[in-house]
């Protein structure tokens, strides 16, 4: 008996310590029990063996084993390769049986714990949904699943997309479930439950099996998934609510382009494909009385409501001094002073380019802004890349310098933000090369085709954390010298 109980409690204190300090003891010593006794010798007494148990089992994890006497009546238990459940004797059912419960609720914990994940790491609601359904199909909770989403116009299925043949429109359970706010059953294989997020009720998720029935604990435990899943849908939904009333705020502002003989201009913005925000990044294009277009790109700090004002104002500014008459280095010096006397805390970059439509001569200033690109006829391509101010509102001695050159008519300028070539995992020389290059594999073509080109060629459909503007002005040349040839 002293052997017995000295070959269980060495591996099962080892056992049990460890369960204590991670907090599972229940669970962990159950297996501890069951591991261990697994390894014993076949030839020790039954009797000897539940008496041990009693003994080292601390608390009231023991008190379910029946006394010796009771213990051995049936068949001698099989400890390697395990018994059958009818072979099973009573002190192996109570290890069995008090175990089973445990694991059962590792697994729903484990469970939830996924379905929680899915809930947070995704403010895609349909990448959400997506993953939520599988987790629930994995984990046999159900065969199919339907995912509603409470409209003005009645319930609407999100999830799974609807394929051809099938109803848009939900049927009286999951009506039911929207009206009562309570899970609503039929036939015992089919469950609808509320989605609800607090007072909110944002749909239904609707369950099915095609045989197994929908128990107390089932129902249980679809309420668990759905509380979880409506946390996960309010915040996905806010955050495209917020996200198309940004996006729509941002092109909102976006300026009506000049239309003349002598040039042909484009213009691409793409907002960031991460967060929620109204980006700080404008373009503009117009005329001017003295038979110049004037070309600007600016970028201001942070994003937000408060950048977005920023930069309204700064864009208006700036086609208002240079609609005054000021050149390039003029008005952004002005732009400059005026973002100084706001005292805020947000700075910009920005670039002015004239084009004076008869001649083709060019001038240009920049405050910190990524330089201008030109590409010539032949496609060749170079950037305008001579000394160009600090940021616009950091340094009160501000200086920004102006240039000049000509174009050879059929050249194209190319101004754009630095969302364009600034990539976390190269720095921004890299990407002023690769936009040379995408430049000079676009080729000629209209200025519409090419902002597109060049912009699917540099972000493709990855994700790129700033927005991006992309200006293009092809110059044609003088209008009546193109209307003699």
């Amino acid at each position: 008996m002293v052997s017995v109980e000295r070959e269980l409690s060495g591996p099962l204190s080892a056992e049990l310590a460890k369960a204590v300090r991670a907090g599972q003891l229940p669970v962990s010593a159950w297996t501890a029990v069951a591991e261990v006794l697994e390894s014993l010798d076949p030839s020790v007494p039954v009797g000897d063996v539940v008496a041990s148990l009693a003994d080292i089992l601390p608390g009231d994890l023991g008190e379910d084993f029946p006394d010796a006497d009771e213990a051995t009546r049936g068949r001698r238990p099989r400890y390697h390769g395990g018994a059958d459940l009818e072979d099973e004797l009573p002190w192996q059912r109570a290890v069995r049986s008090r175990a089973s419960p445990w694991h059962a609720d590792i697994d729903r914990t484990a469970f939830l714990d996924e379905i929680s994940r899915a809930s947070a790491t995704s403010l895609n609601s349909a990448e959400m949904l997506a993953q939520i359904c599988a987790l629930v199909h994995s984990h046999r909770l159900a065969d199919r699943t339907t995912v509603w989403r409470a409209t003005d116009d009645g319930l609407r299925r999100t999830s799974p997309p609807r394929e051809d043949g099938e109803a848009d429109r939900p049927d009286v359970t999951a009506q039911q479930a929207l009206i009562t706010r309570r899970s609503v059953r039929t036939g015992g294989h089919r469950l609808s439950v509320p989605l609800l997020a607090g007072r909110l009720v944002l749909g239904v998720l609707d369950l099915s099996r095609e045989r197994r029935e929908f128990t107390a604990d089932d129902i249980s435990l679809a309420h668990a998934v759905a509380g979880r899943t409506a946390l996960g849908l309010r915040n996905a939904y806010e955050y495209e609510r917020e996200h198309e009333l940004a996006q729509r705020l941002q092109y909102a502002m976006l300026p009506t382009l000049a239309t003349l003989d002598e040039v042909d201009i484009a213009a691409r913005y793409r907002s960031s494909t991460r967060g929620v925000h109204i980006g700080g990044d404008w373009y503009d294009a117009f005329a001017r009385s003295d038979g110049t277009v004037v070309l600007t790109v600016g970028d201001v700090t942070g994003h937000g409501l408060d950048a977005a004002i920023v930069m309204g104002q700064l864009q208006n500014a700036l086609r208002a001094y240079a609609l005054e008459g000021h050149g390039p280095s003029s008005s952004l010096r002005l732009v400059h002073e005026l973002l100084r006397e706001g005292r805020g805390s947000l700075y910009a970059t920005a670039v002015v380019v004239e084009i004076q439509l008869r001649t083709g001569a060019i001038r240009w200033a920049s405050a910190g802004h990524p330089p201008p690109l030109v590409q010539d006829p032949s496609g060749e391509v170079t950037y305008l890349d001579a000394d160009h101010g600090p940021m616009l509102g950091v340094d009160p001695r501000c200086r920004i310098p102006e240039h000049q050159r000509s174009l050879v008519a059929g050249s194209s300028v190319a101004l754009y933000t630095d969302g364009l070539i600034e990539r976390r995992t190269s720095d921004i020389d890299a990407g002023m090369a690769r936009l040379a290059t995408v430049f000079e594999r676009c080729g000629a073509g209209k200025p519409a085709e090419r902002t597109e080109n060049v912009l699917h060629q540099m972000l493709g459909a990855t994700d790129h954390d700033d927005d991006v503007c992309l200006l293009l002005c092809r110059w044609s040349g003088p209008a009546d010298q193109r209307r003699a040839g």
